[in-house]
């Protein structure tokens, strides 16, 4: 029996994957309705089409340019090979559908600890006890399985406010990105009529969250808003038969603060290691490790930034060769474009030492 701690979409896909094996699979979720409350920008870009081929009625928008506004008001835009907005309720359960058909149990339960038991180990939950071989933690930043399997440990947090808002969409296939607003903000359009404004910071964002709703003066229609681990290399995913992946596992894009596609691929690593008996930490880390140690450098970089820099930084990338390879690479992994761009603009070398 393997239990899984967290309906998201880590959890939900590593279910479908494990059922597919034939294995018996359980997911035990503590909220009442799947994809509640929302905790998420909503943009995935096609890299999670080549694991997860999204239904069309989850998807609410096709982005196909990025705007990028430094904060004397300059931009440079480039095309993108399209992202998807989407209903992240829907997405969520549709991925919980998945595993359901597969054969995947989701039980409506919050978990509270375990204790190995002989070779089992034994679940508490709010109101009841269960016995599992395996336990996975997908139950977000704070995963209550890391604290109590002692994989916890240091961890540090940003936070992400969002407004579903009214606002004229002038493009609606284009999102905006606005430099020197907390670590960055955004303008995510879902149609003519409506966008999702957000702003993600280490610290209370509210005052840079208010001075991008004045700048683009919408009506806010609700709040969306969450707390993001920060990737930290060091952190085990990986103790006896307990395992943690997605958010649970700091499996986060720190430049860009994205987890499903990472998601995607740590559970089909994970769905390997427990059918074959391999190293799962060893997997996931050979698989998108060193883009989650690329992403986190890029944001300590750009966390470093001035005013002054963010500006500079628009203005070499209005070049068309940098242009060029952002619209050719999908921002999932750097590993693949970031050389190239260094090479084009050797200038942006002298950035590389606010990373270290």
């Amino acid at each position: 029996m393997i239990s899984i701690i967290g309906a998201g979409p880590a959890g939900s896909f590593l279910a479908y994957q494990l059922a597919k094996k034939n294995h018996e699979v359980k997911i035990y979720e503590e909220h009442k309705e799947i994809g509640n409350p929302v905790q998420c920008s909503g943009v995935v870009t096609p890299a999670l089409e080549e694991h997860l081929k999204i239904r069309k009625d989850i998807i609410v928008n096709r982005i196909k340019k990025i705007r990028f506004y430094s904060p004397d008001g300059k931009f440079f835009e480039t095309k993108i090979r399209p992202d998807y907005v989407f209903n992240r309720e829907k997405l969520d359960q549709y991925i919980a559908e998945l595993a359901e058909k597969e054969g995947a149990k989701i039980i409506n339960k919050r978990f509270l600890d375990f204790e190995k038991n002989s070779k089992k180990l034994k679940l508490k939950f709010n109101n009841s006890y269960e016995e599992t071989d395996i336990l996975v933690g997908a139950d977000g930043p704070y995963s209550q399985v890391a604290k109590s399997a002692g994989l916890f440990k240091d961890r540090k947090y940003i936070i992400g406010t969002q407004a579903r808002t009214v606002i004229p969409v002038h493009e609606k296939e284009r999102v905006d990105i606005f430099l020197g607003y907390g670590e960055f903000g955004w303008l995510i359009p879902e149609n003519e009529y409506t966008a999702r404004i957000g702003v993600v910071a280490e610290e209370n964002p509210k005052e840079d969250f208010d001075r991008l709703m004045k700048l683009t003066n919408a009506r806010i229609i609700n709040f969306q808003s969450g707390m993001i681990p920060l990737y930290n290399s060091k952190i085990q995913t990986q103790k006896d038969n307990v395992y943690l992946i997605g958010d649970a596992a700091t499996m986060v894009k720190a430049a860009t603060h994205g987890s499903i596609a990472y998601s995607a691929i740590a559970g089909k690593c994970l769905a390997e290691a427990i059918d074959k008996n391999k190293d799962y930490q060893m997997l996931w880390k050979k698989e998108i490790g060193l883009d989650l140690w690329l992403n986190l450098k890029i944001r300590n970089t750009l966390c470093k930034f001035s005013n002054a820099e963010y500006n500079k930084l628009v203005d070499y990338f209005s070049q068309d060769k940098l242009k060029n390879i952002l619209s050719e690479h999908v921002r999932d992994f750097p590993s693949r474009f970031l050389l190239k761009i260094l090479l084009k603009e050797p200038r942006l070398l002298r950035y590389s030492l606010k990373a270290l």
